[in-house]
C-alpha cells in the first residue's frame, strides 16, 4: 500500500504542541508532539512532563474523529479520542476511570501557544476555545 500523506490543511504532518489537564495538578500538562497523518493513521512521538511516548491510532475526515494510544516509554498508556476543528484537535483522554481534556494544534498556530501561556491557570477547566463534542466511544 502507497503511503499518501494527507492534504487537509488541519491535519499536517510535523510538530504540534498542546496540553492536558488533570484533577490533581493545578496547571497545564504541555506536550510537544511530532506527528504524521497518511491514508487514515496517525502515528508520533513526543514529550511531556511524564516523559517521553509514542503513540498510534486512526482519524477520519468525515466525522472528523481522531483516537490513538500514546504509550509512555517503560510506563502506561493514555487513550485519546478527540475532533478535528480549525484550531487543532480538541477532546478527551483517558486512563482507566480517569479522564480529563485535551487540545493539540500545529506549531503554525502559535496565537494558540501564546493565548494560552499568557493565560494563568487556577483550576482545572476546559480549554476555553474548547467546543461541545459529542461523547466518542474508546476503543
Amino acid at each position: 500500500m502507497e503511503i499518501e500523506m494527507e492534504i487537509d490543511n488541519r491535519l499536517p504532518t510535523g510538530e504540534w504542541n498542546g496540553f492536558y489537564l488533570e484533577r490533581h495538578q493545578e496547571k497545564r500538562g504541555w506536550m510537544h508532539l511530532y506527528l504524521s497523518f497518511a491514508n487514515g493513521q496517525i502515528q508520533g512521538e513526543g514529550t511531556d512532563y511524564v516523559g517521553p511516548w509514542v503513540a498510534s491510532g486512526n482519524y477520519d475526515l468525515d466525522s472528523g474523529i481522531c483516537q490513538w494510544v500514546k504509550k509512555y516509554i517503560g510506563k502506561h498508556h493514555v487513550i485519546y479520542a478527540g475532533q478535528v476543528t480549525e484550531n487543532g484537535i480538541q477532546g478527551h483522554w483517558e486512563i482507566s476511570f480517569i479522564r480529563g481534556p485535551f487540545h493539540i494544534w500545529p506549531k503554525g498556530l502559535s496565537q494558540l501557544t501564546e493565548l494560552y501561556l499568557n493565560t494563568e491557570l487556577t483550576e482545572p477547566a476546559p480549554s476555553i476555545l474548547l467546543q461541545p463534542v459529542t461523547e466518542m466511544p474508546f476503543s
